[in-house]
């Protein structure tokens, strides 16, 4: 495959007989239309259920397109990388909120995300900055809890590093609204992350959640609220190896998001939506003789107004103002004073029309960013699709923007790394397209990456490392390919992808070439449930630190299998068997990092 952007223009170019067959409509919120040109991948809340796994990492890995890199147990710094793209090039959206952290980098630590309560996952794979902005620039995640049934759902389970999972959920779902309370609680004592050692390093984290909506007349009121208290021990990573090494290093976290939203849908033409939303993410990181403290806060006031002109033709228009805080406190040491508190502003307008058929979906979107602190951007997206036999011939091309971080911009200890204030927004441009049925899916993708930001730049005349924007332009392009069926009582589905990270002619790290995933649930007998599937990960490269300029480390490709049971002991009840890396695979997804060996879970499900 040489470029996407030949097949996308060979493939408008083509005379299809649209007129034989009509295009299904892929319902997503991604849009703020809810309908796409694109091929999104879309986790139920059967398919989490069936693997009794709500920790997203499970869920995730070697999902299409997604690459993941857990810095040892659970709760340790979890990035996704998408499409080859950065860490912090995904957003992640929960119920309508943004929850990527701004004190880290703009990147989401998906190590804390637990999914108990989710009704729904959607992943879209590509740029989605012409709609949501800065941090969309690979891709978005949205995560919803609206829930569709009332009930009350008791999950406990234990299992093995003295693990303990429970929670509750209790849900409502009415033609004048939704209300669903979640409350989870992990605990476990961990493995040691380190190589050497025997120390062991453990997580606990408790998740209270809350989704409420009401209809008064016309107008719509709805709340959301997150709040996640967590504890994670980590070992230091020492001169001059870099390395984890025994330790009792501590990581005490809070982070808080809520959103308030109203809406109005009194007459056919326009439908206007006021939303209010907020993340707050406080980190306390205690070692033995140092204490640093980081907070993130990101506030948002968006007008979002949908028009309807007809059934064919809809146009969404949004207003955005958003605020951006910093703090970092530490002790100064004759290295520096890392103590700062930074802020940003920026106010945005973005535009969305949609065009609709029984055969035909062709959309265009854009979105202006004025940055009070950085260079403004623009964003754009176009696409079109439509019915050609079984399924949607698709093709899109879009931009995306991500904005410098705080540490870029201002260092992290401002007199040891010098941030440079200068510093532009980092851009992309990608080309995708595809086909996709209703069990079969093949998507092929080229971006380019300009102004890409190096952290790691020396300054001869000031002695130190700073950022800087790269000159040349770093190139991800590749393939997803998935596929899905039912076999009378057993069902399938399986998924491959390519991709080709390139920067200065060289692969990228963390980033592996070749990944798939095979998943097998269905049921042995009317009372008995089963899930088995394999992951498999090829071969990755990681940076050693230990010598400058780093060396570059070959990190294996490795298969990890799960498995489970699960009985029905009553009408309302269950007890299932969870194994999670069932073959006790020793892998590196982080150089120097040791991972989770084989575990097992024994649960208690009761739906009342």
């Amino acid at each position: 495959m040489h470029t996407v952007k030949r097949l996308v223009l060979l493939i408008a170019a083509l005379q299809w007989p649209v007129h034989a067959a009509e295009l299904e409509t892929i319902v997503v919120y991604a849009s703020r239309l809810g309908a796409t040109t694109q091929q999104p991948t879309i986790l139920t809340e059967a398919e989490i259920d069936a693997r009794h796994a709500h920790h997203a990492a499970d869920i995730l890995r070697a999902a299409p397109g997604i690459a993941l890199s857990q810095a040892g147990n659970r709760g340790g710094l979890t990035q996704a990388r998408v499409r080859g793209a950065e860490a912090n090039h995904v957003l992640v959206m929960l119920d309508g909120i943004e929850m990527n952290n701004v004190a880290l980098g703009g990147e989401y630590n998906f190590g804390y995300l637990d999914l108990t309560g989710a009704k729904r996952v959607e992943i879209m794979n590509g740029p989605q900055s012409a709609i949501w902005g800065s941090d969309a620039l690979a891709g978005l995640m949205y995560i919803d809890t609206t829930p569709a049934e009332n009930g009350v759902t008791i999950d406990a389970a234990a299992g093995s590093m003295a693990t303990r999972d429970a929670s509750l959920t209790a849900s409502r779902s009415s033609a004048e609204g939704h209300a669903v309370f979640t409350a989870s609680h992990f605990a476990t004592d961990g493995n040691n992350l380190a190589k050497i050692g025997d120390e062991k390093d453990g997580h606990r984290a408790t998740t209270l959640h809350a989704n409420l909506s009401r209809d008064l007349g016309s107008w719509t009121v709805g709340a959301v609220f997150r709040g996640v208290d967590a504890e994670v021990e980590y070992d230091p990573t020492p001169f001059p190896a870099y390395i984890p090494a025994d330790g009792d290093n501590l990581t005490v976290s809070d982070r808080r998001y809520a959103k308030f939203e109203a809406s109005h849908s009194g007459t056919a033409f326009w439908e206007p939506r006021l939303t209010v939303s907020g993340a707050r993410s406080g980190d306390e990181n205690i070692e033995s003789t140092r204490r640093t403290e980081t907070f993130g806060e990101k506030t948002a006031i968006a007008f979002s107004n949908n028009f309807a002109f007809s059934d064919a033709h809809r146009v969404n228009a949004t207003a955005e103002i958003e605020r951006q805080r910093f703090t970092q406190r530490a002790e100064a040491t004759p290295f520096g004073d890392p103590n700062q508190e930074q802020d940003t502003r920026t106010a945005s307008i973005a535009a969305e029309y949609q065009y609709r058929t029984g055969n035909a979906l062709a959309s265009l979107s854009a979105r202006y960013d004025a940055n009070d602190e950085f260079d403004n951007s623009t964003a754009y997206h176009a696409g079109l699709a439509w019915a050609v036999g079984p399924g949607r011939l698709f093709a899109n091309v879009g931009t995306g923007t991500k904005n410098p971080t705080f540490t870029e911009r201002f260092g992290y200890s401002p007199d040891t790394f010098i941030g440079n204030p200068d510093v532009k927004p980092e851009r992309s441009v990608e080309y995708e397209a595809g086909y996709a049925t209703g069990r079969f899916s093949f998507t092929c993708f080229d971006n380019r990456l300009t102004d890409e930001i190096n952290g790691f730049v020396f300054d001869p005349a000031r002695g130190g490392f700073t950022a800087d924007n790269r000159e040349d332009k770093s190139r991800r392009r590749g393939v997803e390919i998935g596929y899905s069926d039912t076999f009378g009582l057993l069902n399938v589905a399986a998924h491959y992808t390519y991709v080709d990270s390139a920067e200065d002619d060289s692969i990228e790290i963390r980033r592996p070439r070749h990944q798939g995933r095979v998943d097998l649930t269905g049921r042995i007998a009317s009372s008995t449930r089963f899930n088995l599937g394999v992951a498999a990960v090829g071969q990755q490269y990681d940076n050693d630190f230990s010598a400058f300029p780093a060396i570059r480390r070959t990190l294996d490709a490795y298969l990890l299998v799960h498995g489970g049971l699960d009985f029905r002991i009553s009408a309302r009840a269950r007890i299932y068997l969870q194994v999670e890396n069932a073959l006790d695979t020793n892998y590196e997804e982080v150089f120097g990092y040791r991972t989770p060996g084989a575990r097992a879970m024994a649960g208690y499900t009761v739906r009342l």
